[in-house]
């Protein structure tokens, strides 16, 4: 297989819905072999778009150019209620296009993202108890999700 899988990549819906951290790496310092070797992976996997949490446009213009739909909501630390419901509704109208294979990433798989993650899969319907959404997150993800990631989860 061609390319260099990002780190911490994780399918949440086999085929439709995945993340990682950022593209190349997280940090100040752009590596641009890595991220082209890493969008060359994610090609391979059927990726056709990137929704960046990032807290700038770092990379979109990048993306772009070689194809990739790309969505971007910027992030602060604390997330409010409402940020999270647009959040989820562009994550949502995002995978409308059958043929969509989105990517979520943020600098690092950090607390919220995890907790995101888990909400959309309450807000979709995919699922509608909360506490199993938060089980299939860390089964997924192979580590708990924290106590603000929790959070992030609605309730039905």
């Amino acid at each position: 297989m061609a390319g260099l899988k990002p780190n911490d990549f994780h399918w949440i819906i086999e085929g439709k819905l995945a993340v990682s951290e950022c593209i190349g790496g997280g940090g100040l310092t752009p590596r641009k072999i890595r991220r082209e070797e890493e969008i060359q992976w994610l090609k391979s996997q059927g990726i056709n778009a990137i929704f960046s949490l990032l807290d700038t446009d770092f990379n979109l213009q990048n993306y772009q150019e070689v194809g990739f739909r790309t969505y971007h909501y910027p992030l602060s630390e604390e997330v409010p209620a409402e940020s999270l419901d647009i959040i989820f509704e562009a994550i949502k109208e995002a995978l409308l296009d059958k043929e969509r294979k989105l990517l979520i990433h943020r600098e690092y798989l950090d607390e919220e993202v995890p907790g995101i993650l888990a909400g959309y899969l309450i807000y979709s319907k995919l699922l509608d108890d909360p506490i199993l959404s938060r089980t299939i997150l860390e089964k997924i993800l192979e580590k708990p999700l924290s106590p603000k990631a929790i959070a992030l989860i609605p309730s039905v």
